[in-house]
């Protein structure tokens, strides 16, 4: 398992700090870097931190936790991901979602969550469209393309992978994830008490249980399960799950220090 830091951007860390902070887990011999992308929540833009960490960088994965990707125009985003992963020399990954309500709403949009997901689908598409050089016509439910073609390509190909933010136990991103290149899910024992999506609670199953049926259900989904990036936890039979589930990314979320992300992640 590959271990990621994902740095909350904004949150305490100004632009130029988060960008230390990624060479230093670089040095330390971090494999990822991971950064938030939302506005409603006091982060930084998380395309302007990575173009700088994709500069200061050469080894480290990049990637975002988690991209509303209903709020994004498909073009600007593929667009901006493409000129990345030229910049990184194909290290990006793109952590997708559907978005909070706040992210809809504080824009004077609505959480709409079947109309969203289905705009989120047919973003998708365009996206991977787009990546693989084609001149996309397209006359959607949510979208217009005309002619559209991208002016430069990602590395990666065919394209960057796209692993879907999930939150269990609903099905619907796990398929999707299924369908892409991989996983980031949650789940709410993961929560400790906290609300999930749409003030979902704790079901009260303890938290490698849950986790198990979690991803048990995942790979009965697919075969070739791709990337799954879940949030570490310091319990060895978490660990040890996690092992046998096919995990392939540890996250942690937590950097007190450049210094400390020089001393290397924990294994």
């Amino acid at each position: 398992m590959q271990r990621g830091i994902w740095l909350r951007n904004g949150q305490g860390l100004r632009v130029h700090e988060t960008v230390e902070y990624a060479v230093a887990a670089e040095e330390g011999g971090w494999d990822g870097v991971f950064v938030s992308d939302s506005i409603w929540d006091g982060f930084s833009d998380p395309w302007t931190v990575l173009a700088g960490i994709a500069a200061r960088t050469e080894r480290v994965r990049l990637g975002t936790w988690i991209t509303p990707v209903p709020h994004q125009l498909p073009w600007r985003l593929a667009h901006t991901l493409a000129s990345l992963d030229q910049l990184s020399h194909g290290r990006m990954l793109l952590g997708a979602g559907l978005g909070t309500r706040h992210d809809h709403e504080m824009f004077g949009g609505s959480y709409d969550g079947r109309g969203l997901g289905r705009r989120y689908d047919e973003a998708l598409e365009l996206i991977t469209a787009l990546w693989r050089g084609d001149t996309v016509h397209h006359q959607g439910e949510h979208f217009t393309l005309v002619d559209a073609r991208l002016p430069v390509l990602p590395v990666q190909q065919p394209r960057i992978p796209i692993l879907a933010g999930c939150w269990w136990p609903n099905l619907a991103p796990f398929r999707r994830g299924a369908r892409w290149d991989g996983i980031m899910p949650n789940w709410p024992a993961l929560l400790g008490g906290q609300q999930g999506p749409e003030g979902q609670r704790p079901t009260g199953t303890p938290l490698v249980q849950e986790f198990r049926e979690m991803m048990e259900a995942y790979h009965e989904l697919t075969d070739e399960p791709g990337e799954i990036v879940v949030p570490a936890v310091p319990d060895d039979a978490y660990l040890e799950a996690c092992e046998g589930l096919g995990v392939t990314w540890l996250l942690f979320g937590r950097a007190d220090s450049a210094e400390a992300l020089r001393a290397g992640p924990p294994r």
